[in-house]
């Protein structure tokens, strides 16, 4: 794009689509989605604001990198209004792909270990499009804070005990 984030007010659909890398019908199809995302509307024509790039990138992100279902990322949105917040402030970084959102509470480790899996909405889609969800890919750093989150709760109950 010619022209640098930051230099007007609104975007065209046709701009947002070459900045973010998405077809114009894939936005249409999202501002139906998910509610987080509502662009302005003159006429017939729509108007994304940064803020509205913001949610699209985070949108992306979610649905492309993370590779959650769009009922998973409407429910992640939903219980997580930070991130959308964090989306706005952030586009610019987020475009560069500088910005790491975190983990949502389905992918965190809890105090105690669940059996049960969580529910097929809130998992990430596979890869391969099918219709059988995927176990989240859990980072190191995930997994070594779940570790020691373990070993303090197991001191705790012991202390207890």
């Amino acid at each position: 794009m010619k022209r640098s984030l930051g230099t007007k007010l609104y975007y065209s659909i046709g701009e947002v689509a070459e900045l973010t890398q998405l077809q114009p019908h894939t936005l249409r199809a999202w501002e139906k989605e998910f509610n987080c995302l509502r662009p302005k509307r003159m006429g017939k024509n729509r108007a994304y604001r940064e803020r509205d790039i913001g949610v699209i990138l985070l949108i992306q992100r979610l649905l492309y990198q993370e590779r959650y279902s769009t009922r998973g990322a409407q429910l992640r949105l939903k219980n997580e209004p930070d991130l959308v917040r964090t989306a706005s402030d952030n586009v610019a970084a987020l475009l560069k792909g500088e910005v790491v959102l975190p983990p949502s509470a389905n992918q965190s480790a809890t105090a105690s270990e669940q059996t049960e899996p969580a529910p097929q909405e809130a998992r990430p889609s596979s890869e391969s499009g099918s219709s059988t969800p995927v176990e989240p890919r859990r980072d190191t750093r995930v997994e070594a804070l779940r570790q020691q989150v373990l070993t303090e709760l197991r001191e705790l109950i012991s202390l207890l005990s």
